[in-house]
This record gives structure tokens, C-alpha cells and sequence, in this order.
């Protein structure tokens, strides 16, 4: 299925769109594939914002599939360490509230998330 296509795109971090291809291309604006389409623009821009307003919005189409449902936190977790370290490479101290209104998590998950950037 084209939807576990893109899940696995998204979990290798790939930078290649998966729609790019001849064969997928025609399903982009396919209603049950808008979803996943748009999830992965979202992940590939690393705007953590997007990619979690598409998740609570698509949350039927998204979730309701339990093979993604398993992926989700690893992808959520995927995008954050993205943001995180685009977020803190430009300073040399950062409050970790700071960071944890950003990625609009708990400081203990932001904590946790640096640590295994370490």
C-alpha cells in the first residue's frame, strides 16, 4: 500500500519525496493518500507545527490504520530531533523551556530528546 510507502520514506528520513515517482504520482491527491501527502511535506519542511496540526486533523485516516498507529511516535520523535537540533545549532545556551515551547512538548521529553542527540 502506497500509505506504508510513505510511512517507511518518512521513518528512513529519506529527503526524496516519495511522490515524485511516475507510479505514485497520479494517487497524490487520492483522499485516503491527501492524508500521508501532506504529513510528508510537513516532515520533509520540518514544521513540527504542520505535521502535528495534519496528525489531529487526519487523525481518523492516520490512526485508524494500526500499523501506522505503531510509527507515529517514532515519526513524531524523528521530526522533534530534526527541529531540536535546527532549533539550538545557532546558540550556545539554550533554556530548555525555550525549547520545549517550541516543539510544544514537556521539558522532560525535551530533556530526553537531547539527550539522545548526544
Amino acid at each position: 500500500c502506497l500509505k506504508y510507502l510513505v510511512l517507511a520514506n518518512m521513518l528512513m528520513k529519506s529527503a526524496i519525496n516519495p511522490f515524485d515517482s511516475q507510479e505514485a504520482k497520479p494517487y497524490k491527491n487520492d483522499p485516503e493518500i491527501l492524508a500521508m501527502t501532506n504529513l510528508v511535506m510537513a516532515y520533509q519542511n520540518n514544521d513540527i507545527n504542520e505535521f502535528e496540526k495534519i496528525l489531529k486533523q487526519n487523525r481518523q485516516s492516520i490512526m485508524d490504520d494500526p500499523f501506522i498507529r505503531e510509527h507515529i511516535e517514532d515519526l513524531l520523535r524523528n521530526i522533534r530531533t530534526q527541529v531540536l537540533i535546527k532549533l539550538i545549532k545557532p546558540y550556545t545556551r539554550i533554556k530548555i523551556v525555550f525549547i520545549s515551547g517550541e516543539l510544544n512538548i514537556d521539558p522532560s521529553d525535551v530533556e530526553s530528546l537531547l539527550i539522545s542527540c548526544i
